[in-house]
């Protein structure tokens, strides 16, 4: 057997045998159906990084093995992947694919890369793109402010790979892989200053009220907010630039190039008329609870009414039925996108692994897995100085397994108690748990995470590095200022 036949067959091999580490050695705390999820989710896992087979095909495991192991039945099993972040995915990417196609992309990487001091050098174009999405992340949620940043992001790699004289995604580009995790830590970051900024902040101020009969205020969440937003979105930036250092520092072609690419460009067409209306119906439809809740306050009928009516989840559908809708020929009944379109460039294989994931969460959660957790965390015995750091690492790493919302409303119903036990204040605890409840790592981890990934600019292991990284260096900023600023709350 030849050396690489070896290394195919042991990452084969890798995830069946990690399948039974984790069944046969993870305590009788967790049932003996919930073991079996995990180390499925954990089998999955292994595969999704090695990859002996596609994602998307290790992506349905649990429908082979959830059945035959009598975890669910085939029904059961089948209604976990009834997942949103599908949808989510599709139609943010193929708004991204119609900006490209009719040209609006390299309107928007004109205007962007002619503006005065800000696209003279690579690093300034990435910080100010960073900058813009976590501005933007401040109000609304961290999914919403990636699916409307991505396109413009994506727009400027292809633009500057065109100038460049290399095209196609095949080809590896650190300056892709930033602008695709630049707009993910980017909303992430914006979405620690305000208390709309994440949709977990919310929860946590409602939870810690209900716990410690104390409410955090707007003003008082952005006194601590927008200094860790600042130092996160720097360390953010440093990271990336670490990793990801792009391959030309210059942008290439120079002002005089872009002011003659911006002359030629001629008036706009239809084609782009009808991406620009969607792109910014979606940017409206994001926008226009939080707003509202601002304005109007968040128990007004209108805003009630909007909340319930017009979640994140539903725009990226709407996005889709106007793109193929909306038409660029009426003589040949062609719309702005065509079906080809979808089957060509829509990322089915980082669809399926993100559905499939996601399903195989909401198992664990339904198989004890939240309580085995919370077990396990409230066996630490720690006092008010190292509470914060172990509170950041918990949520941190879990975060990638549960979704935000689940994280916060787990671990402030554990470690709020233990603040207020341990004498560190609770109302900078509150703030704390959502602070670190980003789930960056893995593609799975939400629908920001997901909708990076979806650009097919990034490699898996890339992302796991690159995240495990960023996630220690949150918890340890977070915890390190809740330090310094929660005598001030």
């Amino acid at each position: 057997m030849s050396r690489a036949e070896t290394f195919a067959l042991l990452k084969l091999v890798g995830g069946p045998a990690s399948f039974l580490v984790v069944y046969l050695f993870i305590g009788d705390e967790l049932s003996p159906d919930g073991r079996l999820v995990l180390a499925t989710f954990v089998w999955c896992a292994v595969w999704w990084v090695t990859q002996p087979i596609p994602w998307a095909v290790t992506s349905l495991l649990p429908l082979v093995l959830f059945p035959l192991l009598g975890v669910m039945t085939t029904g059961e099993t089948v209604s976990l992947y009834g997942q949103n972040i599908f949808f989510w995915i599709f139609g943010t990417v193929m708004l991204g694919y119609a900006m490209e196609k009719h040209g609006l992309a390299k309107r928007f990487s004109l205007r962007l890369l002619s503006l005065r001091g800000v696209a003279k050098t690579t690093h300034r174009l990435t910080f100010m793109f960073m900058l813009v999405t976590a501005l933007v992340s401040m109000f609304i949620s961290d999914a919403a402010a990636v699916a409307m940043m991505i396109p413009i992001g994506m727009s400027i790699v292809a633009y500057l790979r065109q100038i460049k004289g290399t095209q196609g995604k095949g080809e590896r580009s650190a300056l892709a892989a930033f602008f695709a995790l630049g707009a993910l830590c980017a909303a992430e970051a914006g979405g620690l200053a305000t208390i709309a900024g994440l949709p977990h902040n919310a929860l946590a101020v409602a939870v810690g009220t209900s716990l410690s009969g104390r409410t955090i205020g707007w003003f008082e969440w952005m006194m601590v907010g927008v200094p860790l937003f600042i130092t996160v979105l720097v360390a953010y930036y440093l990271i990336l630039r670490f990793f990801f250092p792009p391959e030309f520092s210059i942008i290439p072609g120079g002002k005089e190039f872009i002011e003659r690419e911006r002359a030629q460009l001629g008036k706009i067409t239809r084609g782009e008329v009808n991406v620009l209306i969607t792109f910014t119906l979606m940017v409206t439809l994001f926008m226009l609870p939080p707003i509202l809740s601002l304005l109007l306050g968040e128990g007004h009928a209108i805003t009630l009414y909007l909340r319930a009516s017009l979640p994140i989840w539903v725009v990226p559908p709407i996005v889709l039925f106007l793109l193929f809708l909306l038409p660029v020929d009426l003589k040949k009944g062609e719309g702005t996108l065509v079906w080809r379109d979808a089957v060509e460039h829509a990322p089915w294989n980082i669809m399926l692994l993100c559905t499939g994931a996601v399903a195989m969460t909401d198992a664990l959660a339904e198989f004890g897995f939240t309580e085995f957790m919370q077990g396990s965390v409230q066996s630490l015995g720690v006092g008010p100085i190292a509470l914060p750091f172990v509170a950041a690492a918990v949520v941190g790493l879990s975060t990638n397994i549960l979704s935000g919302l689940a994280a916060t409303s787990l671990f402030c119903g554990i470690f709020i108690p233990m603040a207020i036990d341990a004498g560190f204040n609770p109302a900078s605890m509150t703030m704390l748990i959502p602070n670190n409840g980003l789930g960056i790592m893995f593609p799975w981890a939400g629908a920001a995470a997901g909708t990076a990934f979806a650009t097919g600019y990034l490699d898996l292991r890339e992302m796991i590095k690159i995240g495990a990284v960023a996630t220690v260096f949150l918890a340890v900023i977070t915890a390190s200022i809740h330090l310094l600023f929660s005598p001030l709350l």
